[in-house]
């Protein structure tokens, strides 16, 4: 009997009955499910029974460590590192203005990457992947020429596809678009860490549903981040709205804060929540928006960067005012820097 085949009778049999597995036996199974040779059908049977049961923390977290040993990590010589995790499964109602995030933030100081995939069912929406291959960046980047990115001091930042990084793990893509309902595994892949800092490294991460929060938290903590921000934003991504007071999480020294957000603290007033079209949200939309705001051009895509890196800015302790922030993240937009950086990335 596989370890598949005993997590299966131990977790699908009925609302009563079904038990939870231990960290280590949830590692065993992914590493089966990892390793190609699981029969497909009881893959997906193993991860929608635990969607149904609902999973635990130490049943993520085995999860979460088998797709990190199957990744390829490297340290990179840098103090800080922030790594972005927008939902790999993109947006269809918003433009992404995260893709150009990390370049922001690489200009303010703090070394920054992201991590996804090309496109992701069911939602198979606009994703960082896409944007970035269309502005020419090198989405087929090695872990290794990621980490050289963020390690030079005019780059500072750097895409990582799953297919590059986790490539056992992105062979699941078929699977997963033909269970139709998300696994555990759409969140879990968002918390992999295939750089880590010589000191601090962070993570990003939205949030949809009310009990996320709490989930991604202890996960972050256990799986040794130093710090994360769980957003209330956009579609589940990082940015929240620039309409509106948001509600946030914080991990800060080990404890998880609530944290809510005033665009108006960080000098933002606009009417509406995002980066909206009239049409369908495109990466040619995504594009041409986040390279007007990169050249000064002001307005929501301008402002959701503004806020996006001030909020990271001060929640890593880089400024130590919100406004503050604010400010010199417009300072760096306008003088050029900030559109210099993405540039460079992308040679």
């Amino acid at each position: 009997m596989t370890a598949l085949a005993d997590a299966i009778k131990k977790i699908a049999t009925g609302p009563h009955l079904s038990k939870d597995l231990t960290e280590q036996e949830a590692f065993d199974v992914m590493m089966e499910i990892l390793s190609g040779n699981a029969d497909p059908v009881r893959a997906a049977i193993f991860f929608i029974a635990m969607r149904m049961k609902r999973e635990t923390n130490e049943e993520n977290l085995g999860i979460l460590r088998a797709c990190q040993s199957i990744t390829m990590c490297q340290s990179v010589d840098v103090d800080q590192l922030f790594i972005f995790s927008d939902p790999f499964n993109g947006f269809n109602r918003h433009c992404p203005m995260t893709a150009f995030l990390p370049a922001v933030l690489a200009a303010c100081g703090l070394p920054s990457m992201s991590q996804g995939v090309f496109e992701m069912g069911p939602k198979f929406g606009v994703t960082h992947a896409q944007v970035l291959s269309l502005a020419s960046y090198n989405i087929e980047k090695s872990t290794a020429e990621a980490a050289d990115a963020v390690m030079n001091n005019q780059i500072g930042w750097s895409y990582l596809d799953q297919a590059q990084a986790s490539p056992a793990l992105f062979a699941l893509q078929t699977l997963r678009t033909q269970m139709i309902k998300r696994p555990s595994l759409a969140t879990l892949e968002k918390m992999i860490m295939p750089l880590k800092a010589k000191k601090q490294t962070h993570l990003g991460i939205g949030f949809v549903h009310k009990e996320y929060p709490n989930i991604l938290g202890w996960l972050a903590e256990a799986f040794g981040y130093n710090s994360a921000f769980i957003a209330r934003g956009l579609e589940g991504g990082l940015v929240p709205t620039l309409r509106e007071p948001s509600n946030n999480h914080r991990l800060l020294n080990g404890k998880l804060q609530a944290c809510t957000l005033d665009p108006e603290e960080f000098g933002i007033e606009q009417d509406t929540r995002g980066v909206k079209t009239d049409d369908d949200v495109t990466a040619q939309r995504t594009l041409d928006e986040g390279q007007q705001a990169l050249s000064g051009v002001k307005g929501p895509a301008y402002d959701s960067l503004v806020y996006g890196a001030a909020i990271i800015l001060w929640h890593c302790g880089v400024m130590v005012s919100q406004r503050e922030a604010a400010d010199y993240v417009r300072s760096i937009i306008d003088n050029g820097k900030a559109k210099m950086h993405f540039e460079a990335g992308l040679g």
